[in-house]
């Protein structure tokens, strides 16, 4: 007798992605695919986008969307948001995935480089969050939000203050968001990866002595895959996080358990 097909837990629900298309991004993009969705891929470069839109499984709902903009942009955020509801007919998830950091001892840092963080990693998902509120209160549409934070959120990560910050502020706004529109039908929650090896930590990823320096930070003695972030998103943005809202999941291997405290050393 032939095994029925696994059921897809996505299965024609529309989703947008920023920063889909590379990183803990492009595993994200490429899981709500694999379960079903119609996805809408944002990031800054459009051949980018376009060369990777054909590596996503298809799905009956229709072909996946590129969507080019730099979500630290306004205009170009409504634009996009404006395109995905135009071509999707709405929208079901949004995972606001984009993010950058800049290093510098906190002395020095300038205004230049602390803004441009800032407005990615806090303004640029205020922008998406904002203009996808706005069209679901309009038609009175039930939705999740997904927000990808950091580790950093809590852990303090000198000489990367702008980075740090961002992240402070993305746990607060979760929350904010999360007890504003719980009423609605509308959840948002976040999730908070550790060290994970994806092209923003090339870094030390491709360093096999850094690499194995990071790994002995972290209790269970790895970095994390991105597979192991999209996982817990689709968990949260489906219908088994039902009466989940303003959380933050954090995804790190135990990272914030003071590993140094593994071993006793204090009493």
């Amino acid at each position: 007798m032939p095994s029925t097909p696994a059921a897809k837990h996505f299965e024609n629900k529309r989703v947008f992605v920023s920063g889909g298309n590379q990183g803990i991004g492009q595993a994200i993009s490429h899981a709500f695919a694999r379960e079903g969705a119609r996805v809408a891929v944002n990031g800054r470069h459009r051949e980018k986008l376009d060369a990777f839109l054909p590596t996503l499984p298809t799905v009956n709902a229709g072909p996946h969307l590129s969507c080019a903009a730099d979500v630290a942009d306004e205009q170009a955020v409504i634009r996009v948001i404006d395109q995905t509801f135009r071509e999707f007919g709405g929208l079901d998830v949004l995972v606001c995935n984009a993010g950058i950091l800049s290093e510098s001892p906190s002395e020095d840092v300038t205004h230049d480089a602390f803004m441009k963080v800032m407005n990615v990693n806090v303004t640029g998902v205020m922008f998406c969050v904002r203009e996808v509120l706005k069209r679901w209160l309009d038609t009175g549409a039930r939705g999740s939000i997904i927000i990808n934070s950091s580790v950093h959120q809590i852990i303090p990560k000198p000489a990367f203050l702008a980075y740090s910050a961002s992240k402070g502020a993305v746990g607060n706004m979760v929350r904010t968001w999360g007890l504003e529109y719980a009423s609605r039908g509308i959840r948002v929650n976040g999730v908070a990866p550790g060290a994970i090896i994806t092209p923003m930590n090339d870094a030390w990823v491709n360093d096999p002595e850094k690499y194995k320096t990071v790994s002995s930070h972290i209790p269970m003695g790895r970095p994390g895959k991105p597979e192991e972030i999209a996982e817990p998103v689709l968990f949260l943005a489906s219908e088994k996080a039902s009466y989940i809202t303003g959380q933050t999941l954090y995804i790190d291997g135990g990272l914030t358990l003071y590993a140094d405290f593994a071993k006793n050393w204090s009493s």
